[in-house]
């Protein structure tokens, strides 16, 4: 059996390793297919097999699961030391050890005090649960192979279009950066001096994964230093009206989340028109929520939004892995601007 076993996750589980049975939500999973379990098994009794059945079978299930859920969180560290398909047989095998105690004790409870419960002798009855366990465990453990590979993939393919975007930026930002460089040198050192840490600041920023969330007030001093670069390059053309003192500095936000929207804004709503705009950004907090508007003037040429598609998509697809339906970003405009709103859950950012 544990050959089977052996054969079934080696391939599936590379690089991938058992998630956390300790929080919440993996332990709602474990007695949400505990529950469909016991009722499949139930129908396959020529039919529902009464709710009598159903109750004393769904208690005793959902708490031999939670032992098990429960034992698997305890012997974590010990698992997290293996390879990784070592970890899911090692979890698998202790689902089984620990189903067998828990309905060897059970069946001696029942024989104790309600004797004649039971119809099993105690054998069939463990073997029967261990079976079960290592079934239904099985394809649990199966499903959540699956889930964490597509979702390391959908990852992967994040951090190659954020990379994608950041090579389309990079070149004629740092083009047009080192030419205000080198016009302020002569003049005016200082600045030339604070342009070049603000410049080396977005890029080291630039360089974050994409999917490892900071905080808020991170994000806001990346971009605020993208506009003052561009403020240096632009002179009175670029206008900034920057209002986020509402904002919740330690809120957790994905990076580059900001900057794509305000090289966008800066890139079809100022730089194509000979007299400039107004670049604005604003937030607040409503309830549970952090809302981030960023406005830019619409150039004689036409709408904006067909230049602010490629960042618009990528950031979409990272809000959608990152934070679900929680997060969303809309864009909308009249005849004058082009709106981006982004909404993300207010959690506050924790380095652990």
């Amino acid at each position: 059996m544990t050959t089977t076993s052996e054969k079934d996750f080696e391939e599936p589980v590379a690089k991938v390793y058992p998630p956390s049975f300790c929080n919440w939500r993996m332990l709602v999973a474990v007695m949400v297919i505990t529950e469909v379990s016991v009722i499949l098994s139930g129908l396959g009794r020529d039919g529902f097999p009464g709710w009598a059945w159903v109750s004393a079978s769904s208690l005793y299930a959902q708490w031999m699961a939670l032992f098990c859920a429960s034992g698997l969180c305890l012997t974590s560290g010990w698992t997290g030391r293996m390879s990784n398909h070592g970890a899911w047989i090692g979890s698998w095998l202790i689902a089984l050890v620990l189903a067998m105690v828990f309905s060897f004790a059970a069946w001696l409870a029942a024989a104790i005090s309600l004797p004649g419960m039971i119809g099993d002798p105690i054998g069939l009855f463990v073997l029967k649960s261990v079976f079960a366990v290592g079934l239904v465990s099985v394809v649990f453990f199966r499903y959540l192979v699956i889930r964490a590979r597509w979702r390391a993939e959908l990852i992967a393919q994040a951090d190659a279009r954020v990379q994608a975007l950041q090579a389309r930026i990079r070149p004629h930002f740092l083009f047009n950066s080192l030419n205000t460089i080198a016009s302020l040198i002569p003049e005016e050192p200082e600045n030339a001096e604070a342009a070049t840490l603000d410049l080396a600041d977005i890029f080291r920023g630039s360089m974050r994964r994409a999917d490892q969330l900071i905080p808020l007030a991170d994000e806001l001093l990346l971009a605020r230093q993208y506009l003052a670069m561009e403020k240096r390059r632009l002179g009175e053309r670029l206008e900034i009206d920057w209002r986020v003192e509402d904002l919740p500095p330690g809120a957790s936000v994905l990076p580059l989340m900001l900057q794509p929207l305000l090289e966008n804004a800066v890139g079809h709503g100022i730089q194509s028109d000979p007299a400039g705009g107004k670049i604005s950004l604003y937030g607040r907090a409503e309830a549970d929520q952090v809302v981030i508007t960023i406005g830019n003037p619409i150039t004689p040429e036409g709408p904006a939004a067909g230049g602010h598609g490629m960042a618009i998509k990528n950031i979409r697809e990272r809000l959608a892995l990152a934070f679900g339906s929680r997060a969303s970003l809309f864009t909308s405009q009249d005849k004058e601007q082009f709106f981006a709103v982004l909404s993300l859950p207010h959690v506050e950012h924790s380095d652990h």
